[in-house]
């Protein structure tokens, strides 16, 4: 029990993490010269520092109230849902698996995948700085023996992943003279592939297509025209694989 209880305190501190990566990954990428460490913590309307005790994940977000304690400018309640989105998960992989190698490899892409989805869903990109190290990260660890599968199929997927998507976007790109896929999505198929092999792929790729598509009726119908990220519906589907299958 203290194993578990420790492991979701890990996790929510962890989340904390991830939403300065979901924060600052676009601003750094839009060329601003910030790092994920430099400068510390600060409202992003009055620029004051954050209070150590505000920083606490989930309960610093509960005592401003959601909002800035200086200025009161409101504070997105993204920020306690993805801490307790990632200590639920770090509950849950623990709980499933125990601590150990297993879980370690699977909180690793948990913890690329939650980012990518938020960072997708609010600017439609997908930053090189998480696909890559989940492309390489299947990949070494299936080599190490640790995965999911073996390091040929993961090798393999990972080229599926990438090519089948690309090759798609090339015919729509010919058809109907606009872009379909981005490269981005199309790195992330290849890091979910060398993650999940190539007959998982599939089952990733033919469902997120299903909720793209549901959603896009909704999404369209409400606002023709409107483009949306591909990117969370099959880290979606990934995530639901890696905690229940």
């Amino acid at each position: 029990m203290l194993v578990l209880i420790f492991s979701i305190i890990v996790g929510a501190v962890i989340g904390s993490f991830i939403n300065v990566i979901i924060y600052r990954l676009p601003i750094i990428m839009a060329g601003e010269k910030i790092s994920l460490s430099f400068p510390a913590s600060h409202c992003p309307f009055c620029h004051h520092p954050v209070r150590w005790r505000h920083n606490i994940p989930l309960i610093g977000w509960l005592l401003l109230a959601g909002k800035c304690a200086d200025c009161r400018a409101a504070i997105s309640p993204r920020y306690p849902l993805i801490e307790g989105l990632v200590a639920i998960m770090f509950g849950w992989v623990i709980a499933d698996h125990g601590p150990g190698i297993e879980s370690a490899v699977i909180l690793f892409a948990l913890c690329l995948l939650v980012p990518l989805a938020c960072i997708d869903a609010a600017t439609m990109l997908l930053p090189d700085r998480l696909t890559w190290p989940l492309i390489i990260g299947g990949i070494v660890t299936a080599w190490a023996g640790v995965g999911r599968i073996g390091w040929q199929e993961a090798g393999i997927a990972a080229v599926v992943g990438f090519t089948l998507p690309w090759a798609l976007s090339l015919l729509f790109r010919v058809f109907f003279q606009r872009e379909g896929m981005g490269k981005g999505d199309m790195k992330l198929f290849a890091g979910l592939g060398a993650w999940m092999g190539y007959g998982m792929l599939c089952h990733i790729m033919i469902a997120s297509c299903i909720l793209a598509i549901l959603s896009a009726l909704i999404i369209l119908k409400v606002k023709p025209g409107q483009a949306f990220p591909f990117g969370p519906y099959p880290i979606l589907v990934a995530i639901m694989v890696f905690l229940f299958f």
